[in-house]
């Protein structure tokens, strides 16, 4: 039964609970669909505390990423205090991480450069999450997606809600807040580590009798190296559950640029078997390491569109032996990574504190701005502009630092045509008047599969190799054996709404026996017809689509005109047939057998 929430909100049926409230499914007076996460009581005894929350309403609010829970209101009612935030259907990673039991490498990386994005975004904003664990990562499709933002920050200003997150999430604490010593965004980066640690292996590394033996091992023990978990992946995990905050990653748009160029390198690399119990952890005394190493870092992804197979779980999965990690090489790689991902002088920023932000600025994700080069220090203000200025063309920090005081959204494009991170549209258009918010489309490199190294979830093709059409090879072709006659006949793929743009060229094969079919091709995105185009010998026809979103991708044939007579095979082909996606969206798997 449906209850009022304040004017605007009516609050359905209860989706779950934890321990900083209870959600539940809603809406508000247009019927758009939200979910409602209603504080505990305990919370929000202290009116000052509330009044202080309320405060950074626009903050919160403000917030917008691909991998972050949107809020969207904060509503006060009487003793009531609830948050409105998007509705996401698809489970947590704790219920993902429960059937799965452990998930491939390369998806621990795309998931954890998701992850690392959204903190990214929290702390740029002034924001310690101190909550980051599995029950706070939201699926939707294969996007992961950080939610409770915000909330721990209430919680731990009273004595009951420190409590609950101090027993509740004891698996994920960095040392120092065991100490008691203040949340910082390194904090959050230790909680990641562990985080991916038990996406690797199915459990976290330190396992206790009670809450504080726990605590004790995460002040006092290195974790144990599951089997199986490959060098470089297992790099970055020790780097962030380095015991010293200052021996992490100094940000995590750091983490989710490593991870992210990580994710192709995983690629072909197998499940690392579930564990009930973690390894043994390394006391530190026994360590001889007086200080943490910061571990080796993987090279940068290619600029260019790179094959990949789409992966699928082995029969037998055989766990290789740990090899020598390579941590000599991790400043000058990581220092690579970084200037070939900015397209010129990059510069880290230092560590991050809660100190609250600027009160106009809502800054995005990207990569941290570029520090000056003077000899000496100066402190500069930025009038905020009064006209959209030109930023067509520059790296998206450089757009960033010609729009102060402006909410930049960021809209990722594929574009081969440009150089990555480089913004190809704005809007405004330059010269127009500006208000607070801008739109930049900034270009990306996209990862390619071919659609030849994916399993169809229905209907199958004849062939699977290079074909020709008006003389042209065609390399990953897909051929479907038909005739002037042939009925209508199909094939789907489950390409799970991790791509962007199918490209492909359609033909007859120049070797096929009737030299005058004509056939139809007909492609589906989730049942809406996108193509639709007759096919015929002799003539390429290309294909260019927007698949974003869409989950079954079918295509659809049948003969329209040609020599029935005719008994040599022909074939229907779609050439160098390729779906392109950003890195981070991609799943593992591309398509499933249902």
């Amino acid at each position: 039964m449906e209850k009022a929430l304040g004017s605007r909100y009516r609050l359905g049926d209860q989706l779950g609970t934890g321990a900083m409230g209870r959600v539940f499914a809603g809406s508000d007076e247009q019927g758009k669909a939200y979910a409602f996460k209603v504080l505990r009581d305990e919370l929000v005894e202290d009116p000052e505390l509330v009044a202080r929350f309320l405060q950074e309403r626009s903050i919160l609010v403000g917030l917008r990423h691909p991998n972050l829970v949107g809020v969207h209101d904060l509503v006060v009612e009487g003793e009531t205090v609830a948050i409105v935030m998007d509705l996401v259907g698809g489970g947590d990673l704790r219920a993902r991480l429960t059937a799965e039991k452990s998930l491939l490498p390369a998806e621990v990386a795309r998931i954890g450069a998701g992850v690392a994005a959204a903190l990214a975004a929290v702390h740029q904003a002034g924001v310690v999450h101190r909550d980051v664990k599995p029950e706070n990562v939201l699926m939707d499709g294969t996007v992961p997606r950080l939610t409770d933002f915000g909330i721990s920050r209430l919680a731990t200003a009273t004595d009951l809600g420190r409590r609950s997150l101090l027993v509740g999430t004891p698996q994920y604490l960095a040392p120092e807040l065991g100490k008691g010593l203040e949340a910082t965004p390194a904090s959050d980066l230790y909680s990641l580590g562990i985080l991916l640690y038990e996406l690797c292996c199915g459990v976290t590394p330190f396992a206790g009798q009670s809450t504080f033996a726990v605590i004790r091992l995460h002040e006092s023990a290195l974790p144990g190296r599951p089997a199986g978990v490959p060098d470089q992946l297992w790099d970055v995990l020790t780097w962030l559950m380095a015991k010293r905050p200052a021996d992490r990653p100094e940000s995590a748009q750091q983490v989710a640029t490593i991870l992210d160029a990580l994710v192709l390198e995983l690629m072909k690399e197998p499940l690392v078997l579930p564990l009930t119990t973690p390894p043994p952890p390394v006391p530190l005394n026994e360590t001889g390491l007086g200080t943490q190493t910061v571990y080796g870092t993987p090279a940068p992804p290619p600029r260019r569109p790179v094959a990949t197979t789409s992966p699928s779980l082995p029969s037998g999965v055989n766990v290789a032996p740990p090899k020598r990690r390579r941590r000599g090489r991790v400043v000058l790689i990581l220092v690579v990574v970084l200037a070939l991902l900015a397209g010129g002088w990059f510069a880290f920023r230092p560590s991050q504190t809660t100190a609250s932000p600027g009160p106009t600025t809502v800054p995005t994700t990207s990569a941290p701005t570029p520090v000056s080069t003077s000899d000496s220090p100066s402190v500069t203000t930025t009038a905020k502009p009064s006209v959209m200025p030109n930023v067509v063309g520059k790296k998206l920090a450089a757009a960033q630092d010609a729009l102060p005081g402006i909410q930049v959204t960021t809209v990722d494009k594929i574009d081969a045509t440009a150089d990555d991170g480089t913004v190809i549209a704005q809007d405004p258009a330059a010269g127009a008047a500006i208000g607070a918010t801008v739109t930049l489309t900034v270009a990306r490199q996209a990862q390619l599969v071919y659609l030849d190294s994916a399993q169809p979830a229905s209907g199958s093709w004849d062939a699977n190799q290079n074909a020709n059409i008006a003389g042209k090879n065609y390399l990953h072709s897909l051929g479907a054996q038909v005739a002037s006659d042939s009925r209508t006949e199909a094939v789907e793929y489950n390409v799970s709404k991790g791509f962007r743009r199918f490209t492909a060229t359609a033909g007859i094969d120049d070797n096929a026996g009737d030299s005058s079919l004509k056939m139809q091709l007909e492609i589906f995105a989730d049942g809406r017809e996108i193509f639709n185009k007759p096919v015929a010998y002799g003539t390429p026809t290309p294909i260019d689509l927007d698949v974003s979103g869409v989950l079954r991708l079918r295509f659809q044939y049948e003969g329209v005109s040609g020599n029935s007579e005719c008994c040599a095979r022909s074939y229907l082909v779609l050439g160098t047939a390729e779906l392109l996606g950003l890195p981070g969206e991609v799943p593992t798997s591309t398509t499933t057998t249902s």
